[in-house]
């Protein structure tokens, strides 16, 4: 990664880079090989109607960014591990999407989005599937929130959006709504780690 591209990201990740000077693409391809891992832990039961989410806390130590603290859940919860070491410092978290119906492609939940924004993540990512998601915090994120209220006008809305549209669909639309709301940068992208810039605010 040239010099500028990682100062660029270690501003991101550390909460330090201002809205206008967001970058247009995300490059996270230094962690693709463990997010792909995570993921086909996830799903590996699958066909035995067995799916478990698996989470990562992300932090940056000796001018990179890092998953750590692997943690496997529930099918459809799990629980990071946000205990630092020496010499890291706090990013974010990781986790994964699986769908025992075989979903695919499904972004932030809205218990997702309201916990990236009370526990202070300056860079969330969810992997489902062949795509990754990241909602990255800048000057202008909300910093005091009603986690209940986000909850609940995130299953407003996708129940809203899903009248015409796919799940996936409906959740990325509701996705781009809630960070309108607050304020969050949303990029997404494919399993190479290379994210585009969808949302700015």
């Amino acid at each position: 990664m040239a010099k500028r591209g990682k100062a660029l990201l270690k501003s991101v990740c550390l909460g330090k880079c201002k809205s206008r000077d967001l970058p247009t693409r995300l490059n996270l391809s230094s962690l693709a090989p463990e997010m792909n891992r995570l993921w086909e832990a996830s799903i590996r039961d699958i066909e035995s109607g067995v799916v478990r989410e698996h989470a990562a806390l992300l932090v940056w130590e000796r001018e990179g960014l890092r998953l750590t603290n692997i943690v496997e859940g529930t099918n459809d919860e799990v629980d990071p591990d946000n205990r630092l070491q020496q010499g890291q410092q706090f990013v974010g978290t990781f986790h994964t999407h699986p769908y025992v119906r075989g979903w695919r492609g499904v972004a932030f939940s809205g218990t997702d989005i309201a916990s990236t924004i009370a526990d202070g993540e300056n860079l969330s990512i969810v992997h489902s599937g062949t795509q990754i998601f990241a909602l990255a915090r800048t000057e202008l994120a909300s910093q005091i929130v009603d986690e209940e209220e986000i909850e609940e006008t995130a299953k407003k809305l996708a129940k809203s959006y899903m009248r015409s549209l796919s799940l996936p669909d409906a959740v990325l639309k509701m996705n781009i709504a809630l960070s309108k709301r607050h304020h969050l940068s949303l990029y997404l992208g494919n399993t190479t780690g290379k994210l585009k810039l969808k949302f700015k605010p």
